[in-house]
């Protein structure tokens, strides 16, 4: 593969918000010159979780046991949450809060758990290249985490040019995966 590094590392941030009790997606755009056979290199992502966490008293009322709010970041514009098991997705975090009751309903124990693929192997050269012009975070919020999904993002990356036959495949990948 054929890539031409072509600026020094750069640090993309933002805020996702979803508050529709269902999933919605966001798009990024990141600026990349198609007529240069620009691509981004992502080196490193970072996923944090903000607003309220699931409180005890929403989880296990109304029959929910559990409360998940994931989200992911694609190289294609998602149509139902994804999760680290797709090949287009280069970042994955959940949030998840789970009360466990005895056979009265009444709660024993609650808990919550945050996974997050912010740390990529070390052996990695990159995470992901993405080679059109825009990224994208979805998300699903089921409406009884305090109400919306918060999260704050940043990813590291460069950008590179790649050749011709670099960039037709590396487009024409994204473009299958979809």
């Amino acid at each position: 593969m054929a890539l031409k590094r072509s600026s020094e590392i750069i640090t993309i941030s933002g805020h996702y918000t979803n508050t529709t009790g269902g999933f919605t997606s966001l798009e990024v755009d990141l600026q990349l010159n198609p007529l240069d056979q620009e691509v981004f290199v992502v080196l490193a992502t970072q996923i944090d979780f903000l607003g309220a966490t699931p409180l005890p008293l929403l989880v296990g009322v109304a029959g929910i046991p559990e409360v998940e709010t994931p989200v992911a970041f694609s190289t294609t514009r998602p149509t139902a949450q994804l999760d680290a098991g797709f090949s287009n997705v280069f970042a994955y975090a959940n949030q998840r809060a789970r009360i466990c009751k005895d056979a009265s309903s009444n709660p024993l124990s609650y808990f919550m758990t945050e996974q997050s693929s912010d740390v990529p192997d070390t052996n990695l050269d990159y995470i992901a290249i993405i080679a059109t012009s825009d990224f994208f975070i979805g998300g699903t919020d089921d409406g009884t985490n305090s109400g919306d999904t918060k999260i704050a993002y940043k990813i590291w990356g460069y950008r590179a040019k790649a050749d011709a036959a670099t960039y037709a495949a590396l487009v024409q990948s994204e473009v299958l995966s979809s």
